[in-house]
C-alpha cells in the first residue's frame, strides 16, 4: 500500500488515525505525525454548537497553529447546520471536513445523529450534499457498515456518499448496533472499495502490523484507520506504516520495527503526559491523562503499583517522580 490521495492535500501515508472522541486530542495528534502519520483529525465537535457559538464547542477545534493535513469531524442532523459548521471550521484553518456517521455511542443516536444516521440514506445524501456544496476542501465521512444487518448496507450508503461529492470514505466494519462487540467484517470494507472510485480508508481490529498488512491484501483499502490499539501503544501506527510499505513492494511485513523497550515506553508516557499538561494546563491535563497512563503501563514489571500512584497525579512533577521510580537504570 503506497500514499493515498485526498482533494488539495495531494499523497497522504497510508495510516489514519482515528478520530475518537476523549483521545485524538492534540497531544495525541502530534504524538502521531512523529509516528509518521500525516492526516490527523479534530473528533466529534458538534455542528450545532459552532453555529450557536458555544464557546466549549469552538475550544474544540484546537487546531490554530497545527501542521496541515487536519480535519475536523463534524457531527448533527440538518444540513444548513453542517453547511455553516463547515464553513467555519474551513475558515480555521481545516484542511478537511469528516461527516461523522459512525458514532454509536447513546448519547449520539438517541438524537437520531452518528451511526443512527445509517438508517435514513435520503437524510445522508442532503447532509453530504450540503457539506459539498458549502466548502472547497476535501469533504469525507467516518461511517459503520450500517445500523444493523438488517438497513441499508455498507456499499448502498458508500455509493450514495460518494454520489454526493465525498472525496473520501473510512470504514469501520461493524454495525451501529454491534458498537464495539463481535469482530469486525472486513468482507464489508472490501465490498465498498470494490462498489466506489474514491479512496476507502480500512478500520477496525487492526491491532498490529501484520494485521494491517492483512487488512489491506484482503480488502484492498486504500488506507487503514487505527484508534483503540494505539492507546497507550503510538508505535502501532509506526509499524503499521512499515508493514503497509511492504505490502507495496509486495511482500509481507517481516522487518517490523523492534518493540518499544521499557525505558522508551516511561519516556513516552511522560511526553504525553507534558504535552497534555502544556495543551490543558495542569491539573486537567495531567487528570485527562489518566485514560492514556493505565495503557502505557499494562504489561510492565509492577503495573499495579504504578497505575495506583499515576491515578493520584495533579502535576507533571508528581509523574515525573512516579516514572523515575520505574526508569530502568542501564539498558532498556
Amino acid at each position: 500500500m503506497g500514499p493515498f490521495y485526498l482533494r488539495g492535500l495531494g499523497e497522504l501515508a497510508p495510516v489514519v488515525p482515528a478520530p475518537m472522541s476523549g483521545f485524538a486530542d492534540r497531544s495525541w495528534r502530534e504524538i502521531a505525525r512523529r509516528m509518521g502519520c500525516e492526516l490527523v483529525v479534530v473528533p466529534m465537535v458538534s455542528a450545532e454548537g459552532l453555529v450557536r457559538d458555544d464557546a466549549k464547542t469552538r475550544a474544540l477545534v484546537d487546531i490554530e497553529g497545527e501542521a496541515a493535513p487536519v480535519a475536523v469531524q463534524l457531527f448533527g442532523t440538518r444540513p444548513e447546520a453542517l453547511a455553516e459548521a463547515a464553513r467555519r471550521v474551513e475558515a480555521m484553518g481545516a484542511s478537511a471536513v469528516d461527516l461523522n456517521l459512525g458514532c454509536p455511542t447513546r448519547r449520539v443516536v438517541r438524537h437520531e445523529g452518528g451511526a443512527a444516521l445509517l438508517k435514513h440514506p435520503d437524510l445522508v445524501a442532503r447532509l453530504m450534499g450540503a457539506l459539498r456544496r458549502a466548502v472547497a476542501i476535501a469533504v469525507t465521512v467516518k461511517m459503520r457498515a450500517g445500523w444493523d444487518e438488517t438497513g441499508p448496507c455498507a456499499v448502498e450508503l458508500a455509493r450514495v456518499v460518494e454520489g454526493e461529492g465525498a472525496d473520501a470514505i473510512a470504514l469501520h466494519a461493524r454495525t451501529g448496533r454491534q458498537q464495539f462487540a463481535g469482530a469486525a467484517d472486513w468482507r464489508q470494507i472490501a465490498a465498498v472499495k470494490a462498489a466506489v472510485t474514491i479512496p476507502v480508508i480500512g478500520n477496525g481490529d487492526v491491532c498490529s502490523g501484520e494485521d494491517a498488512w492483512r487488512m489491506q491484501r484482503e480488502t484492498g483499502c486504500d488506507a487503514v484507520m487505527i484508534g483503540r490499539a494505539a492507546v497507550g501503544n503510538p508505535w502501532l501506527w509506526r509499524e503499521a506504516l512499515s508493514a503497509t510499505r511492504r505490502t507495496a513492494a509486495g511482500g509481507p511485513p517481516d522487518d517490523q520495527p523492534a518493540p518499544p523497550s521499557l525505558r522508551e515506553r516511561l519516556d513516552m508516557l511522560l511526553e504525553h503526559a507534558r504535552l497534555m499538561a502544556h495543551y490543558r494546563g495542569e491539573p486537567r491535563g495531567v487528570i485527562e491523562f489518566r485514560k492514556h497512563a493505565v495503557r502505557y503501563v499494562k504489561g510492565m514489571p509492577g503495573a499495579r503499583a504504578i497505575k495506583t500512584t499515576l491515578m493520584a497525579c495533579t502535576t507533571i512533577a508528581e509523574i515525573e517522580q512516579a516514572v523515575a521510580t520505574k526508569q530502568p537504570t542501564t539498558g532498556n
